[in-house]
């Protein structure tokens, strides 16, 4: 079968931000690696939740405009592309460890990381756009999982589980800080954000943060109601529910669930791998063929390797400096090219 080109080429806001919301919707079923906070109380995890989700919400229509454009720089391409691996890495950390907990097959890690690269190798190449497909395809599929998991667990849910949390202002600030992440797809999402559609889409992506937000405190309610204080000491409180629901015969609902969440984390690190592919083009200009590709699993291999259970808070944190140095470079260059414009 003749795969697609992975060249870039200009995505439609709407299916951007279709992909992007995929990506974003895989943190808060995975819980990511990382923020290793404890889970706080329904009511402070909503409020964290809504703070987090106006700073994104800000920060990508503050820097989208003409973000494109830095790409022609080779020192930002290269820090975007050290991102995606990093990024990549510890995602893949974090889904081997999600799908040995929910699946208990005994997969060792050296298949699971073959059958995943097989995977995002026909993605990849496929192109962007089929990328986006997916991702909608994916979307609607959980919002089905997210429907019936509030389906499956409405016997259990008890108003009286709700844990009572005094509103003081330095705790609830402590709590947004201990629970807050930059993350990769905010880089993305201005950086492919088509300049010249600007002034003529009506699509705003502050619409997927809102959802976003709506789902995250949807789960925060159902894991506080379902559990009770148990829940704040759940590893993967979302799972945990799903194994309690079940409707009717179906008591065992929990592996459908899984297997949705990790189809999220498929479009999540194919997009990074994607992204990596065109972009380290414009850093080694000779790279041709699939040579891109092998260079993006020889270095998520090798730092897999180096950080899994051994240096991954570090790693998290390098990858957390690099984000922040690419936001504020695409902010000196929104400022640059504003006074240009004058």
């Amino acid at each position: 079968m003749q795969m697609a080109q992975n060249k870039q080429s200009a995505i439609a806001p709407v299916q951007l931000a279709a992909v992007m919301g995929a990506a974003l919707l895989a943190d808060v079923f995975l819980q990511p690696f990382g923020r290793r906070a404890p889970l706080l109380t329904a009511q402070h995890g909503i409020l964290c939740a809504a703070g987090q989700m106006a700073f994104f919400s800000f920060l990508l229509w503050l820097l989208r405009k003409e973000a494109c454009r830095a790409l022609e720089n080779r020192i930002f391409c290269s820090l975007i592309s050290v991102v995606m691996l990093l990024s990549a890495a510890l995602e893949i950390i974090q889904g081997e460890r999600f799908y040995s907990q929910s699946m208990r097959t005994g997969l060792p890690v050296e298949f699971f990381l073959v059958l995943l690269f097989v995977s995002v190798f026909y993605g990849v190449y496929s192109g962007l756009n089929a990328l986006t497909r997916t991702a909608w395809a994916v979307l609607a599929l959980t919002a089905f999982s997210m429907a019936l998991l509030l389906v499956s667990v409405l016997p259990q849910l008890r108003f009286v589980n709700l844990q009572p949390a005094s509103l003081n202002r330095a705790e609830l600030t402590r709590n947004f800080v201990s629970q807050f992440y930059l993350a990769p797809e905010l880089i993305l999402w201005a950086v492919l954000w088509p300049s010249d559609t600007l002034q003529k889409t009506k699509h705003r992506p502050a619409i997927v943060f809102i959802w976003l937000f709506a789902a995250q405190a949807l789960f925060c309610l159902l894991g506080e109601m379902t559990l009770g204080p148990a829940y704040q000491q759940e590893e993967q409180p979302l799972f945990t529910i799903a194994r309690l629901g079940g409707i009717s015969v179906f008591r065992r609902l929990d592996a459908l669930h899984a297997c949705i969440w990790l189809l999220l984390f498929f479009v999540k690190i194919t997009l990074y791998f994607s992204v990596f592919t065109q972009i380290i083009r414009r850093v080694f200009p000779v790279l041709k063929g699939h040579s891109a590709y092998y260079l993006a699993v020889a270095g998520v291999i090798g730092i897999f390797l180096a950080t899994w259970g051994q240096a991954e808070q570090a790693a998290y944190r390098l990858q957390q400096a690099v984000i922040l140095a690419l936001l504020i470079w695409l902010a000196l260059f929104r400022i640059s090219a504003g006074r240009q414009k004058r």
